[in-house]
Parts: structure tokens; sequence; C-alpha cells
């Protein structure tokens, strides 16, 4: 005989504290995560374009390692390995947060590398002629006009680190996806708990997706 199967919805109002939580939790992270990768890929992709061969080769060592590592893994490593091996200890927000960071700013440092070099040495060197410094040729010149080219590319990055927040918590960050498997083991409704976050995650990425797309826009004005 067929089980009929009745979709509760009302398992999950009774639980939105607990997705609520995990909501925060899952922005908190992915922002300071982002952050910390914007900074650290710039840095990194600057060393990338060094003039000096050593730069260039530890920078392009980052890449390749930290690029080539599962994130799951390395989240495993840096949060239980690191402990053993070095005597480093993390809570699980800050490992969370280190190994999206350190993971993402590898491909960002691409990015960032892709849309400099699209921009003509011309640009510089007029930059320079005017009697700026390098500092103040790379940001009021070069990067504002690399900025558009690099915007899309981050995007993406930007709803990658979202979804991959959810791999947090298995160190115990009580993000989402780690709320919503709570919520699962006391009322045994899974299909209601992962659909709820199902459609919150698509909420969250076409959101962040059309705020990258408003800044394109803007950009192109």
């Amino acid at each position: 005989m067929k089980r009929e199967f009745q979709f509760r919805w009302d398992f999950v109002y009774d639980r939105w504290e607990l997705l609520a939580k995990g909501l925060g939790m899952t922005l908190y992270v992915s922002f300071l995560g982002m952050i910390l990768a914007l900074a650290l890929g710039l840095l990194i992709a600057n060393l990338r374009m060094s003039k000096f061969a050593l730069l260039r080769w530890l920078a392009q060592a980052y890449i390749n390692i930290f690029r080539a590592i599962p994130l799951f893994v390395f989240i495993i490593w840096m949060y239980y390995g690191l402990p053993i091996v070095l005597g480093i200890d993390f809570d699980p927000i800050t490992a969370g947060v280190l190994c999206l960071a350190l993971q993402y700013a590898g491909w960002l440092a691409e990015i960032y590398r892709s849309g400099i070099g699209a921009i003509g040495k011309g640009q510089r060197e007029a930059a320079l002629s005017l009697g700026l410094t390098r500092f103040q040729s790379f940001w009021d010149v070069i990067f504002p006009q690399a900025f558009r080219i690099m915007l899309p590319p981050m995007g993406n990055q930007f709803v990658g680190m979202l979804k991959d927040s959810s791999l947090v918590g298995i160190i115990g960050v009580f993000e989402l996806v780690r709320q919503a498997q709570l919520a699962v083991s006391q009322t045994f409704r899974p299909f209601e708990f992962y659909t709820a976050i199902a459609i919150i995650y698509i909420i969250l990425t076409q959101l962040l997706s059309q705020g990258v797309s408003v800044l394109e826009r803007r950009q192109q004005v």
C-alpha cells in the first residue's frame, strides 16, 4: 500500500527561531569571509604581478595549493589538524571564516590579476606623468576601470561563498544547514526543513545576484 505523505509547514513555523539564528550566522560567516578574501586576494594578486620572481612564485604557489584543496578537507584540517600539528587552536567560527577566506582569496587573486592586467600600461604611465604616486595611480585610475571587469566574476564568488558557508557546520558552527539538521533531529521532518532552507538559499543568491547586477549597471553609466 502506498504511504501518503503530508507536507507540514507548521513544523518549520514552530521552529523559525532556529532557522533565523542559522541564517544570521550564515550571513555573518559569509560576510567576514568575503571581506578577508577580498583583502587577501588583492595582496596576492599584487605579489603575483611583482617584479621579483620569488614573490611571483610564492603567490602562484598559494593560488595553486588553496584552489586545489577541497573546502571540506581544508575545514577539517584547519580545525582538527592544526591543534595536533602546530598547537594552534581556533574556535569553530574563526576556523570556518579563515578557511573560507584563505580558499576564496586564491580565486579572487586571479580575478584581480586578470582585471588589472586588462587595463593598458599607458593608463598607469599617463597617471604617473601627471604627478600621481604609484599608489594614487592604482587606486584612482587603474582599479576603478578594472573593477568594472572584475565585478561579474566577483559576484559569482560571493554566491559561491554563501553556499559553501554551509560546510562550516561540520565543525560545530550553527549556520543555516546545521540549525535545520538540529530541527530535523527534533521533529523527524527532513523534507520540510530542507525545502525551507533551499528556498532561503535561492532567495539569498537571487538577492545577491541582483545586487551585483545593479552595481554593474551603475558602473556602466
